[in-house]
C-alpha cells in the first residue's frame, strides 16, 4: 500500500463517517405539514462535501491500483462511487441519491466485467 492509496481510504471512509455523524439533511423552520410530518430539505453544501471526499477517496485508490486498462479502473470507479452514494444516501434518506448510488454500481460493474474480458481476449 502507497501514500495515495492511504490517503484514498482516508477520504472514502471521511466522506462516508461525514454523511453518518452529519447527514445532509435538515428540517426546515419547524414547519408541520398537516399530515402531522415535518419539512425537511437538503444541505447542498454539506452533500456536495460528502460525495467529493468518497469520489476523491475512490479515483485516489483507483489510481494508486494499476488495473489492466481502462474499463477496469472505469468501472471499479463506478462501483466505489455508486456504493458510496447510495451508502450517504440511503443513510439520510434521500431516495433519490440512493437509487442513483445503486444504478451506478451496477452499471459499474458492468463496465468492469466488460474490461476483464477484454483483457482474457487478449491474453
Amino acid at each position: 500500500m502507497n501514500g495515495r492509496d492511504v490517503a484514498g481510504f482516508a477520504l472514502y471512509f471521511l466522506g462516508i463517517a461525514l454523511g453518518i455523524a452529519r447527514p445532509p439533511v435538515e428540517r426546515l423552520a419547524c414547519m408541520r405539514l398537516p399530515s402531522g410530518e415535518v419539512c425537511r430539505g437538503i444541505n447542498p453544501p454539506l452533500l456536495i462535501i460528502e460525495l467529493g471526499l468518497v469520489t476523491a477517496g475512490a479515483l485516489l485508490v483507483g489510481l494508486g491500483h494499476g488495473f489492466g486498462n481502462r474499463h477496469e479502473l472505469n468501472g471499479w470507479l463506478g462501483v466505489a462511487t455508486g456504493l458510496g452514494m447510495a451508502f450517504v444516501g440511503g443513510y439520510a434518506g434521500i431516495t433519490e441519491l440512493f437509487a442513483f448510488g445503486v444504478v451506478l454500481a451496477t452499471i459499474g460493474l458492468f463496465v468492469y466485467k466488460i474490461g476483464g474480458l477484454r483483457d482474457a481476449r487478449r491474453g
